[in-house]
């Protein structure tokens, strides 16, 4: 009697595991009391892991597998079962209809934040898609092959190789369906087909199978953790602020400049500056000039050089001179270097400059007149023609004139422009720095 009450304590807390266990399965079922459910979680039971609190995951969301181990988790779980009911069912169709996946969708008992709602596993039904329709033939035996490998070498070698294959023949699929690199749940659908598929194969053999679940999380591209990952439009949002602070500060910029240059322009030059660079120059004042050019109640245009127009003039002691008036665009740079070049140049083969105007920003040199023209009017008349001795004489006078300038002896100095309008007669030929 005292055995068998031994024999009974030993074996009370026993069974009491084993009812415990049978519990314990039973309430992890998603809607184990739905009879549309004919998904077997028997094979594979959900077993909760930690951190899956408020889960809300989508597809578009994935990087090639679940993003977070709740939803890595209900989906090999879903697979086997998937798995199972394709194995049996005499089409080998590997998704169930939208109604009895819907059924099998409630929340785990023991989790009850995790469920095909929350992981995002809505459309995973036949007829959803393209690869919802696949059938167990459908799909490549040779990635059933190359993830049957998990104990013959290292897991690494075995894992690396199996994802490596699902990934190949997953593209292929996409390509072969045409199917929008954009389509996420198109995506989604395919590769737990192929799981699925794999899973089906190895149920006569399941050595390995415990390998092959924990493998499956490599699938996951990682995502690299030196950057901010964005929305598109929040993308979009920043970049098109950033052209628009770019360009803004371009235009500011553009206009600094051009104030600046424009302020620069428009600066008088100091009485002070000019008369210590122009000695030995008479300054007129912009009344002499406008009654030397208007002495004869009208402007004579003679020419226009890089930096002004010429006119004809006449001063009070009723000397003919030329005055040149410069640019206002050239006026600080253009009259500042002809005062220091001409106000030192004296030579019988260079026009010679008489003084100089600057008032209210306007600027004028006064020239030397040469009544005979320039070298072009004589070359071009039909009426005379230039003798040989006159034409040498000419080029031997610009000569001597472009020898002194060049070794003068303040620096050399570059005409720049040595042309037949720009040489003139007087009694002799003489080049002007106009």
């Amino acid at each position: 009697m005292m055995e068998n009450i031994g024999c009974m304590n030993f074996r009370l807390p026993s069974l009491f595991l084993i009812i415990t266990l049978l519990s314990v399965e039973a309430f992890s079922l998603p809607s184990p009391g739905d009879p549309g459910c004919r998904l077997n979680f028997s094979t594979l039971p959900y077993r909760p892991v930690g951190g899956c609190t408020n889960v809300k995951e989508k597809l578009k969301d994935w990087n090639g597998f679940p993003k977070t181990s709740c939803c890595q988790n209900a989906l090999v779980v879903f697979s086997h079962a998937l798995a199972v009911q394709a194995y049996n069912d005499p089409s080998g169709n590997i998704f169930v209809g939208q109604d009895q996946w819907s059924n099998c969708s409630g929340p785990f008992r023991l989790q009850p934040d995790v469920s095909v709602q929350t992981c995002g596993f809505d459309d995973f039904y036949y007829g959803s898609g393209k690869c919802s329709t696949l059938r167990l033939s459908d799909v490549d035996h040779n990635v059933v092959l190359q993830c049957s490998r998990f104990g013959s070498s290292s897991f690494d070698e075995a894992c690396g190789g199996c994802t490596s294959a699902i990934s190949k023949v997953l593209d292929r699929m996409l390509h072969g369906m045409k199917v929008d690199s954009s389509d996420h749940t198109e995506k989604a659908v395919c590769l737990v087909s192929l799981i699925v598929s794999v899973i089906a194969g190895k149920t006569n053999n399941t050595s390995g199978i415990d390998d092959f679940n924990r493998c499956l999380p490599a699938l996951a591209v990682p995502e690299s953790a030196n950057y901010i990952k964005l929305n598109s439009n929040v993308a979009e949002t920043l970049l098109s602020v950033a052209l628009v602070m770019i360009a803004l500060t371009v235009v500011v910029t553009l206009i600094t400049c051009v104030r600046k240059n424009q302020e620069q322009e428009k600066k008088p030059l100091l009485n002070k500056d000019v008369t210590a660079t122009c000695c030995g120059l008479y300054r007129f004042s912009k009344a002499e000039i406008e009654n030397a050019i208007n002495w004869g109640n009208e402007k004579i245009f003679l020419g226009r050089g890089r930096a002004g127009c010429v006119y004809k003039g006449m001063l009070p002691s009723g000397q003919v001179v030329a005055v040149k008036q410069i640019y206002r665009i050239k006026t600080l740079d253009v009259f500042t270097r002809e005062i220091e070049l001409l106000s030192r140049v004296r030579h019988p083969n260079l026009v010679c400059l008489l003084g100089y105007c600057i008032e209210n920003g306007e600027q004028y040199l006064v020239y030397e007149y040469c009544p005979n023209g320039n070298i072009a009017q004589h070359l071009l008349r039909k009426d005379t023609v230039l003798t040989w001795d006159l034409r040498v004489k000419i080029l031997r006078d610009c000569a001597f004139a472009l020898k002194y300038l060049h070794n003068h002896v303040d620096g050399s100095i570059v005409h720049g422009e040595i042309k037949a309008k720009l040489q003139y007669f007087i009694t002799r030929t003489r080049v002007v720095y106009f």
